[in-house]
């Protein structure tokens, strides 16, 4: 996950032997191997070929950014790599946001709406992704606005949701969605700076899109079981 370019100089980072960001690198991984964990369940929970290819695209999101930012985190990367792994790794997000909309739309819409849905989402992935490897500028303005717009366009599936999945789904995906978008807000602030050295707003940061994943594992879940 990202860390902004210019960021405010602060006391020399405790390390865990060469890991230089110990507590982003042991969440993401931490996280990844729970969602090899929960895909596992929310495959068998999957009741047809579509939502079973749905929750597995939702998975794979999951262990690629997870899996990903543990990476970028935690291995002393030469300069080269370091960029390149960065690139990846914002990549990523726009991935996880547009893969965890993919289950919710196949199990709570269909038709047109379904079709529409996916194509904005992944359309706008497409755009991120090509934005941030082909012209990675930090905490500009055009790739923000992207990634809100792509987290909030699932707001038009709200309705099908509390309809088809129970009013309890619906409030979980929104409480998630508020929880990343608060965490973006931190790590575009740079706020608060809790303690440097250990755990400060990015750390905050890594620990809120990890709850909103829970958050929308747990939705998505529940979705399953009520479809049957």
């Amino acid at each position: 996950m990202p860390v902004p370019q210019g960021e405010h100089p602060s006391p020399q980072r405790v390390t865990l032997g060469r890991m230089h960001n110990p507590v982003r690198g042991l969440l993401d991984a931490a996280a990844a191997v729970l969602a090899v964990v929960g895909g596992f369940f929310l495959f068998v929970e999957a009741s047809s070929a579509a939502t079973r290819t749905a929750v597995i695209v939702f998975a794979l999101g999951l262990v690629a950014l997870y899996t990903t930012s543990s990476l970028y985190h935690s291995v002393p990367w030469s300069e080269p790599w370091k960029r390149r792994m960065q690139r990846t790794d914002h990549s990523m997000i726009f991935v996880l946001i547009a893969a965890s909309y993919t289950p919710v739309a196949v199990l709570t819409t269909s038709g047109w709406t379904r079709v529409v849905l996916l194509v904005m989402a992944w359309g706008i992935t497409a755009v991120g992704v090509g934005q941030q490897v082909f012209f990675p500028i930090e905490r500009n303005a055009f790739g923000i606005t992207l990634m809100t717009t792509l987290g909030w366009i699932g707001l038009i599936m709200m309705p099908s949701v509390s309809r088809t999945a129970g009013g309890s789904a619906m409030i979980l995906l929104l409480a998630g969605g508020v929880l990343y978008t608060t965490g973006m807000v931190m790590l575009v602030t740079q706020r608060p700076r809790l303690w440097p050295r250990v755990f400060s707003y990015h750390e905050a940061f890594h620990v809120l899109v990890v709850a909103a994943s829970a958050l929308h594992f747990i939705s998505i879940y529940r979705s399953l079981a009520v479809a049957g």
